[in-house]
Protein backbone atom coordinates (compact mmCIF):
# COMPACT_ATOMS: atom_id res chain seq x y z
CA UNK A 1 0.00 0.00 0.00
CA UNK A 2 1.18 3.32 -0.76
CA UNK A 3 -0.14 6.86 0.54
CA UNK A 4 0.64 10.41 -0.82
CA UNK A 5 -0.66 13.37 -1.48
CA UNK A 6 -3.63 13.31 -4.61
CA UNK A 7 -4.56 16.92 -4.93
CA UNK A 8 -5.94 16.13 -8.71
CA UNK A 9 -7.22 12.68 -7.19
CA UNK A 10 -9.67 12.19 -10.63
CA UNK A 11 -13.41 13.41 -9.31
CA UNK A 12 -14.72 9.94 -11.06
CA UNK A 13 -12.68 7.81 -9.39
CA UNK A 14 -13.14 9.16 -5.86
CA UNK A 15 -17.19 8.83 -6.46
CA UNK A 16 -16.51 5.07 -6.42
CA UNK A 17 -15.22 5.13 -2.55
CA UNK A 18 -17.70 7.79 -2.19
CA UNK A 19 -20.49 5.87 -3.47
CA UNK A 20 -19.39 2.53 -1.73
CA UNK A 21 -19.39 4.27 1.48
CA UNK A 22 -22.87 5.52 1.22
CA UNK A 23 -21.85 9.31 1.19
CA UNK A 24 -23.79 10.02 -2.23
CA UNK A 25 -25.01 12.83 -0.97
CA UNK A 26 -21.74 13.99 -2.30
CA UNK A 27 -21.43 12.02 -5.44
CA UNK A 28 -24.72 13.48 -6.91
CA UNK A 29 -23.15 16.96 -7.91
CA UNK A 30 -19.65 15.72 -9.39
CA UNK A 31 -18.32 19.65 -10.32
CA UNK A 32 -19.58 20.59 -6.82
CA UNK A 33 -17.10 17.40 -5.52
CA UNK A 34 -14.36 18.55 -7.46
CA UNK A 35 -14.68 22.27 -6.32
CA UNK A 36 -14.82 20.62 -2.85
CA UNK A 37 -11.36 19.02 -3.83
CA UNK A 38 -9.91 21.97 -5.16
CA UNK A 39 -10.71 23.99 -2.14
CA UNK A 40 -9.22 21.65 0.01
CA UNK A 41 -5.85 21.76 2.24
CA UNK A 42 -4.50 18.12 1.19
CA UNK A 43 -5.98 15.10 -0.53
CA UNK A 44 -4.20 11.93 0.68
CA UNK A 45 -4.83 8.24 -1.28
CA UNK A 46 -4.56 5.38 -0.29
CA UNK A 47 -3.64 2.57 -2.87
CA UNK A 48 -2.77 -0.98 -3.65
CA UNK A 49 0.54 -2.19 -4.99
CA UNK A 50 -1.57 -2.04 -8.56
CA UNK A 51 -2.78 1.48 -7.99
CA UNK A 52 -6.56 0.42 -6.92
CA UNK A 53 -7.98 3.41 -4.52
CA UNK A 54 -8.59 2.24 -0.98
CA UNK A 55 -9.56 4.91 0.64
CA UNK A 56 -9.34 8.76 1.08
CA UNK A 57 -8.63 11.50 3.44
CA UNK A 58 -9.50 15.40 2.84
CA UNK A 59 -8.56 17.92 4.88
CA UNK A 60 -9.00 21.62 5.32
CA UNK A 61 -6.44 23.45 7.89
CA UNK A 62 -4.37 26.98 8.19
CA UNK A 63 -1.40 24.56 8.66
CA UNK A 64 -0.97 26.17 12.59
CA UNK A 65 -3.64 26.05 14.57
CA UNK A 66 -6.86 23.89 12.99
CA UNK A 67 -7.11 20.54 11.23
CA UNK A 68 -9.96 19.62 10.14
CA UNK A 69 -10.59 16.06 8.35
CA UNK A 70 -13.29 16.96 6.51
CA UNK A 71 -13.64 13.35 4.89
CA UNK A 72 -11.87 10.62 5.63
CA UNK A 73 -13.05 6.96 4.01
CA UNK A 74 -11.85 3.66 3.32
CA UNK A 75 -13.60 1.01 0.80
CA UNK A 76 -15.54 -1.41 2.62
CA UNK A 77 -13.58 -4.53 1.42
CA UNK A 78 -10.41 -3.36 2.96
CA UNK A 79 -11.91 -2.05 6.13
CA UNK A 80 -9.34 -3.49 9.25
CA UNK A 81 -6.40 -3.83 6.97
CA UNK A 82 -4.57 -1.07 8.21
CA UNK A 83 -5.66 1.56 5.57
CA UNK A 84 -7.39 3.86 7.46
CA UNK A 85 -4.72 3.83 10.75
CA UNK A 86 -2.32 4.35 7.99
CA UNK A 87 -4.12 7.38 6.19
CA UNK A 88 -4.50 8.80 9.91
CA UNK A 89 -0.91 8.24 11.04
CA UNK A 90 0.13 10.02 7.99
CA UNK A 91 -2.26 12.63 8.64
CA UNK A 92 -1.01 13.54 12.47
CA UNK A 93 2.06 13.35 11.14
CA UNK A 94 1.54 16.27 8.81
CA UNK A 95 -0.55 18.09 10.92
CA UNK A 96 1.44 17.80 14.47
CA UNK A 97 1.87 21.26 14.90
CA UNK A 98 -2.32 21.66 15.11
CA UNK A 99 -3.44 21.35 18.45
CA UNK A 100 -7.11 21.20 16.82
CA UNK A 101 -7.08 17.77 14.84
CA UNK A 102 -10.53 17.05 14.83
CA UNK A 103 -13.57 15.88 12.44
CA UNK A 104 -17.07 15.65 12.68
CA UNK A 105 -18.73 11.86 12.47
CA UNK A 106 -22.09 9.87 13.15
CA UNK A 107 -23.54 10.17 16.41
CA UNK A 108 -23.42 7.39 18.85
CA UNK A 109 -25.44 3.97 18.92
CA UNK A 110 -25.78 4.77 14.87
CA UNK A 111 -24.82 1.85 13.06
CA UNK A 112 -21.61 3.69 11.46
CA UNK A 113 -20.66 4.82 14.44
CA UNK A 114 -20.36 1.23 15.92
CA UNK A 115 -18.11 0.80 13.50
CA UNK A 116 -16.26 3.77 13.55
CA UNK A 117 -15.96 5.26 17.05
CA UNK A 118 -13.72 2.58 18.22
CA UNK A 119 -11.64 3.08 15.10
CA UNK A 120 -10.84 6.84 15.57
CA UNK A 121 -10.70 5.69 19.78
CA UNK A 122 -7.70 3.28 18.47
CA UNK A 123 -5.71 6.19 16.82
CA UNK A 124 -6.55 8.47 20.03
CA UNK A 125 -9.20 10.07 19.35
CA UNK A 126 -11.45 11.66 22.18
CA UNK A 127 -15.04 12.75 21.79
CA UNK A 128 -15.23 16.73 22.08
CA UNK A 129 -17.45 16.42 25.25
CA UNK A 130 -14.79 13.87 27.01
CA UNK A 131 -12.36 16.82 26.99
CA UNK A 132 -15.04 19.37 27.87
CA UNK A 133 -15.44 20.99 24.72
CA UNK A 134 -18.53 21.17 22.79
CA UNK A 135 -18.69 21.43 18.77
CA UNK A 136 -21.63 23.66 17.04
CA UNK A 137 -22.70 23.61 13.57
CA UNK A 138 -25.37 24.65 11.51
CA UNK A 139 -27.84 22.21 10.46
CA UNK A 140 -26.85 20.02 7.54
CA UNK A 141 -30.06 19.93 5.96
CA UNK A 142 -30.86 23.28 5.82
Amino acid sequence: MKIDTEMSLPVEEAATLYNAVGWVRYTKDLDKLRRAFDGSTLILAARSDDGVLLGLARVISDGETVCYVQDFLVMPESHRQGVGRALMAELRRRFEQCPFFLLSTDPPGSEEAVKSHPFYRSVGMIPHEEQKLMAFGLPVDR
